[in-house]
């Protein structure tokens, strides 16, 4: 009688064992199937979630041992699902990056060349049509942001600096404005 009341209890924790750990699947699959996760920082909030259910997780104890290997298994491959997809964005972000970061460079290098042209008119048009396309184009990694950015800035100003130098009333261009 003493045995089948301890196996009674037994069977009943591993019961509630297996619903607890459902409920903590459920909620990393709910999680791991959003569709509309744009950015790092809805990525890292969604990350600490999934690692406090991991923490929840490991206070449960043991299901019973035809279920308990099932529902490890369906809470790790949830938990794969979510931080694959991750990766996938980060992998997907450092591309556009290093993509954005080619096309920046050679906007730098066009204004570069184009620093000390006198055609003053057609080059200021082309610095504003590149000033333009700078801003349209999104991050580049971190650590090369400022520098390109000083890279370019430097020949913007190089050549509006001697454009200013030798303004006639023709190439004066905030007096056209104004009129």
């Amino acid at each position: 009688k003493k045995y089948q009341g301890h196996f009674e209890g037994l069977k009943s924790e591993f019961a509630a064992n297996l619903q607890a750990k459902e409920a903590l699947c459920e909620e990393v699959e709910a999680i791991a199937d959003k569709e509309d996760i744009k950015d790092a920082n809805q990525w890292n909030a969604l990350s600490k979630q999934i690692e406090q259910i991991q923490a929840k997780w490991k206070t449960i104890g043991f299901a019973s041992r035809k279920d308990n290997q099932k529902i490890y298994d369906r809470f790790r491959a949830a938990c794969d699902k979510f931080f694959g997809k991750k990766r996938d964005f980060y992998v997907q972000f450092k591309d556009n990056m290093n993509e954005n970061m080619e096309k920046k460079m050679a906007i730098i290098a066009e204004a570069e060349a184009l620093k000390t042209s006198t055609e003053w008119k057609k080059a200021t048009d082309r610095f504003i049509s590149l000033q333009n396309q700078w801003k349209e184009i999104g991050a580049v990694p971190r650590k090369k942001s400022e520098q390109m950015w000083k890279r370019f800035r430097a020949a913007c100003d190089e050549f509006f600096a001697e454009r200013d130098k030798h303004v006639s009333p023709e190439n004066n261009y905030a007096a056209n404005l104004k009129a």
